[in-house]
């Protein structure tokens, strides 16, 4: 009788997890050193580099060695330049500069040590960004934008094209964009209808980008900014064609959710619609990894985070009595 071969488990997740962690590992030490703004200021071998930011000349090659692997730069002979994408989103004074945001979230490793703790007592063990006075940090999110645009411009017209959504659904519609960010998924509908009117709510520092993306797509005469607080800043009643969440529900529990909910029903017109850019989780399977990692992080960094499934979206709109659909992230 033929046996099956039983196959042995392999470490190859485990090896992949562990190998990106050393990608991640190398660009938190580069940023922490400021190293890509001191290559931008002139200093291009590695004796200079190592100078400048005062480090030891063979830790500062293994270093720049890596990042060469990684695509963030590039070696010619025995000297190191930028890339395009370090060069516009990895140095410091630049205004697209995305480091501050990698340093305080994605890459802050002394927050990442400490999740076991989170994990154990279900506290908030980074910042807390769901604050009103997270603002610089949120500016620093969405700063890259100032470059991206215009590939975020196609990524917005394809969702709303599937949703079956134009700038023409309603003649010279008004359109209330909430934890707009960029403000580029409202601003293509502006683009597509000239009668179109805006308006751009978010945090004040974070607007200061919207209103510079508002430029740059040339709707900015269309554009009302806006800022407040989500969890207690009135939209106004009977106002508004289309309101879009933004990235931003997943942020709050259930109630805070159900409340906002509310104010947005009372925002909209008769027959209004309002779209939810969110994660969706519930997924029985486990394999929408996007979500449940999105989940993790949340966690860590917002008291009242959670990750919603469809149907503890479906209750509290209903509830609303809201035309609503999704947009998940």
């Amino acid at each position: 009788m033929n046996q099956k071969r039983s196959v042995s488990p392999s470490l190859d997740i485990v090896y992949d997890l562990e190998y990106g962690v050393w990608k991640a590992t190398a660009l938190y030490a580069a940023l922490e050193l400021d190293l890509f703004t001191i290559i931008a200021n002139g200093n291009h071998s590695r004796g200079a580099i190592a100078t400048e930011i005062e480090c030891d000349e063979r830790g500062m090659q293994v270093l720049l060695e890596a990042l060469c692997s990684l695509e963030l730069l590039r070696k010619r002979k025995a000297d190191y330049f930028l890339t395009p994408v370090s060069e516009n989103f990895l140095v410091r004074d630049k205004p697209t500069y995305y480091g501050e945001w990698c340093l305080r979230t994605q890459l802050a490793f002394d927050i990442r040590s400490r999740v076991a703790e989170g994990i154990r007592t279900g506290r908030v063990v980074g910042i807390d960004a769901s604050q009103f006075n997270s603002g610089n940090l949120w500016k620093s999110d969405t700063s890259r934008a100032l470059y991206t645009w215009p590939l975020e411009a196609i990524q917005a017209r394809q969702m709303w094209g599937t949703l079956g959504i134009t700038g023409r659904h309603k003649p010279s519609p008004r359109i209330l964009d909430i934890a707009c960010g960029s403000g580029v998924n409202s601003f293509v509908l502006a683009q597509a209808e000239p009668g179109a009117q805006v308006t751009a709510f978010d945090l004040p520092n974070v607007l200061e980008v919207t209103r510079q993306v508002a430029e740059a797509m040339s709707v900015a005469r269309q554009v009302e900014f806006q800022s407040g607080d989500v969890l207690t800043s009135d939209f106004g009643s009977d106002c508004f064609d289309i309101v879009l969440l933004g990235k931003i529900l997943y942020y709050f529990d259930a109630d805070h959710v159900a409340e906002i909910l509310c104010r947005v029903h009372s925002a909209l017109k008769t027959h209004g619609l309002v779209v939810i850019s969110t994660y969706i989780g519930g997924d029985r399977s486990c394999r929408n990894q996007q979500a449940s990692m999105a989940a993790l992080q949340l966690f860590i960094f917002a008291p009242h985070s959670h990750v919603f499934t469809f149907s503890q979206y479906r209750d509290p709109a209903k509830a609303s009595r809201l035309q609503w659909c999704f947009s998940t992230c």
